[in-house]
């Protein structure tokens, strides 16, 4: 031990450091208001109370839109679709509530917007009806879903954006019932099983997720979203992060936690300080999850009820959700992360068509107000989702500070063409395109045997949608047809180790491939629909195409269809190569060839693949280029059989990667892990594009801290 000290003492004097010398960082966690956990959580990071969507204050007893509640009683939460009658001060108080239209959303650019910002439905919706109880004073309205008729209510015409206008409605226009768009009646709240445990809506016939009520005398509650139960009674775990670890209820998507945990999924109980500032660990990559105000973002209903999306949307759940318990990777001290995570629900927000630039725009103003950790690199090592169709395209019209973060996608076009230099701040839509539009490709040209492209699709086919060297793509979910074992097994043979190891090999009496090619999917007459490569196929292999099925050049051994539902799961398990295009964004044939042992052949030009910088797409894929779709047949044909072996062997090595279900041995997440890991390394490396006075506002924000 005297020895040791001699030699700490020598090297200190030296001023080399001392392997094992005192950490940093100190555990230390806030507390909050007494009354906080009643209806909240205690964020020991912040030491404010987390409250659910529409409660605020230091224990989450204020209401930010109190008349968008049904009943006084406390911890209840607003509503705000537009499927019901609300009271008209419901939608005021929403529309008055800066959080809702922030009016620091804008475009850049002289661009018209793509959509009004707002962020909940009912403001912008032009031709809704309204009711107010009559002599209430505005503290005492409540959406309580009276009778249409009643005669304590009056009905006006309400507006919500860009102002809030209400008219009366005339009495005789007053409506004599409200027919609710699943083919139901609205109903009084009061006439149905515990008034809905004020958690849904009450009516007769219509439909939810769970089916058809016929009868006209069942009054029924149509439940808000992730609540269930013959009057609302149960709150299902299952739609919150880990089932909220068993410490916690869910309510509507949010977990409120036991005293002492707090966060996504209740997995936070650690809050740190540092003495030296930010310093990531660079030998290990840690990354750092935010828990946002829910106020500023959340799992939110749509139209009142459930948000029931299509499961191919829900990689940004599955990739949380897992790294919420990933403690290897994940880190309570944001000190010391190198990645910091942004949940921010997008697709909730966009749905598959919309974009979110607005939502960016506003979860990045949070950031820069409220985290030192984003301004510290411009936001260059913050990660958000955007799972919707086209990813993040508007955002070539966005400012810096929006395009600086990580965006995880699956849409990865990234055209040749650069940004435009910015004038003044400002930035044409067009203007990156410059004389692309007088350059149309026409048939037999550029792309032989396609239809001509428009201006229209030329703009999007150009709109820049990813940047290589520090966004990722990740792999789709796949629905459970393809990866449940009555269906997996048929491709492949599964062996788990004593150790819990996974070995998958390529099932040896599987149904032999006799099909070369398949390919079954929508296609529509605008050629930005997969870039025209869907059209193609289907007219080379269509009546009166080059290879006809009634015509001399017939490929019976080619499947080319319309879609082809469930039996494309079978289909593709006996085909050799499946066609993988995209379609209005992302596709989805790509990871359900590889689930499937089928060799994808690619045809998608200027778009990164999920894992293209992880994978060796040369090894279990063929890609080819538009101008060569017309060779498609004579390209395959080249193929020989042992090449056709080692593709196939690089399918069955590589599958995994392309599904997230980790209880069936999919390893989506491990490689899209991976490739954030990458984006660490980047950054680091310089490879980001980098502003000019990028260092000045590093220096200015490190002086704040």
């Amino acid at each position: 031990m005297a020895c040791f000290s001699i030699v700490a003492l020598l090297l200190a004097s030296l001023g080399i450091a001392v392997q094992g010398a005192q950490s940093p960082f100190k555990e230390e966690t806030k507390t909050c208001h007494p009354d906080c956990t009643k209806f909240g959580n205690c964020n020991g990071e912040t030491g404010q109370c987390d409250c659910p969507f529409g409660l605020t204050g230091p224990s989450c007893q204020d209401r930010l839109f109190p008349a968008c509640h049904s009943s006084k009683d406390p911890g209840t939460l607003p509503h705000y679709g537009t499927w019901y009658p609300k009271n008209c001060e419901c939608i005021k108080q929403m529309r008055d509530w800066p959080g809702s239209c922030p009016d620091y959303l804008h475009y850049e650019g002289t661009s018209a917007a793509f959509q009004s910002p707002c962020f909940y439905d009912i403001l912008t919706h032009f031709n809704l009806l309204c009711y107010s109880y009559k002599g209430r004073a505005p503290a005492e309205q409540l959406s309580d879903s009276p009778a249409v008729d009643d005669p304590a209510i009056e009905w006006n015409h309400i507006i919500g954006y860009p102002r809030v206008i209400i008219t009366p409605l005339p009495t005789a226009q007053w409506p004599k019932v409200h027919k609710t768009p699943d083919g139901g009646q609205w109903r009084p709240l009061s006439k149905c099983p515990d008034r809905c445990n004020n958690r849904g809506w009450c009516q007769i016939q219509g439909a939810n997720y769970q089916g058809h009520h016929e009868d006209p005398k069942e009054r029924w509650c149509n439940c808000h979203g992730y609540f269930e139960g013959k009057s609302c009674e149960v709150a299902d775990p299952s739609h919150c992060y880990r089932n909220c670890s068993g410490v916690g209820e869910c309510l509507s998507g949010w977990c409120h936690c036991k005293p002492g945990y707090w966060g996504h999924g209740c997995t936070r109980t650690k809050a740190y300080t540092s003495a030296v500032g930010w310093r990531p660990n660079h030998a290990k990559i840690k990354i750092y999850v935010y828990d946002l105000p829910n106020n500023v973002v959340h799992r939110r209903e749509f139209q009142d009820q459930w948000a029931l999306i299509d499961l191919m949307y829900n990689s940004e759940l599955e990739f949380t959700d897992k790294l919420l318990g990933d403690w290897g990777v994940r880190t309570e001290n944001p000190w010391e992360a190198a990645l910091f995570y942004v949940p921010t629900y997008t697709y909730w927000f966009t749905g598959n068509v919309g974009h979110p630039y607005f939502l960016i725009q506003h979860v990045t103003k949070w950031l820069q107000d409220n985290s030192p950790f984003f301004n510290l690199t411009g936001g260059r090592n913050h990660i958000l989702w955007a799972t919707n169709d086209r990813g993040v395209c508007k955002l070539q019209l966005a400012p810096p500070e929006m395009q600086h973060s990580i965006k995880m996608v699956h849409f990865g076009q990234s055209p040749r063409r650069p940004y435009a230099h910015r004038l003044k701040g400002q930035m044409d839509a067009t203007a990156h395109l410059g004389g692309l539009l007088g350059a149309l490709p026409q048939p037999g040209s550029r792309f032989p045997e396609f239809p001509e492209f428009n201006a229209v699709d030329i703009l999007e086919e150009s709109e820049i949608c990813y940047r290589p060297e520090k966004d990722v793509v990740a792999p789709n979910y796949l629905h459970n047809d393809w990866v449940k074992p009555e269906s997996y097994d048929k491709v492949w043979n599964t062996t788990l180790l004593p150790d819990g190891t996974r070995i998958v090999t390529s099932k040896k009496d599987a149904a032999p491939r006799t099909t070369t090619l398949f390919f079954g999917g929508y296609t529509k007459p605008i050629m930005v629909y997969s870039q025209g490569v869907r059209q193609t196929i289907h007219k080379m292999f269509g009546k009166g195409g080059k290879y006809d099925p009634a015509g001399p050049n017939a490929r019976k051994d080619y499947i080319i269809s319309g879609p082809a539902g469930g039996a494309a799961v079978d289909s593709m398990k006996i085909s050799k190569f499946c066609l993988a295009p995209m379609g209005a964004g992302w596709g989805i044939r790509l990871a359900e060839a590889m689930v499937s042992g089928c060799v994808p052949v690619v045809v998608q030009d200027h778009v990164y693949q999920a894992h293209w910088d992880i994978l060796p797409f040369d090894e279990f894929s063929i890609r080819i280029g538009r101008n060569e779709l017309h060779q498609l047949v004579e390209i395959l044909d080249d193929v020989t059989p042992q090449q056709l072996v080692e593709l196939q062997a690089g399918v069955e090595r590589y599958h995994r990667a392309f599904f997230w279900d980790a209880h069936w041995g999919g390893l989506a997440y491990n490689y899209t892990l991976r490739a954030l890991k990458r984006r660490a390394i980047s950054l680091w490396s310089a490879n980001y594009r980098r502003h000019t006075r990028r260092l000045q506002h590093e220096r200015e924000a490190l002086e704040q801290y």
